[in-house]
C-alpha cells in the first residue's frame, strides 16, 4: 500500500525532525520500502513510502520513545 504523510513540526525545524526520523530508519525499513523524504518548508515534510508490514509499522510508531519525541516536537502527521 503506497502512502503519503504530511509532517508538520510545531516545535523545531525540518532538520531537527529529520535527525529524529533517521534515528530509527533501519527499524522502519523492516516495514516500509521506497521511502522518499521531501522537505516542503522549514517546519514541514512530505514522506512517501510503501507499507509492507502494517502491524509492524503500527507497533514501531507506538513505541514510547518515538511518541515522546513526537509530542515534545509537536509533530503532526496527516496520512494522505
Amino acid at each position: 500500500m503506497k502512502v503519503s504523510a504530511e509532517v508538520t513540526i510545531g516545535n523545531g525545524t525540518y532538520d531537527d525532525w529529520l535527525k529524529f526520523f533517521k534515528s530509527y530508519e533501519e527499524e522502519r525499513g523492516q516495514f516500509v520500502t521506497n521511502e522518499v523524504i521531501e522537505k516542503t518548508s522549514e517546519n514541514s515534510a512530505l514522506v512517501t513510502f510503501e507499507i509492507v508490514n502494517l502491524d509492524g509499522l503500527t507497533e514501531l510508531s507506538s513505541r514510547a520513545d518515538i511518541l515522546e519525541t513526537e509530542k515534545s516536537m509537536q509533530i503532526i502527521t496527516a496520512i494522505k
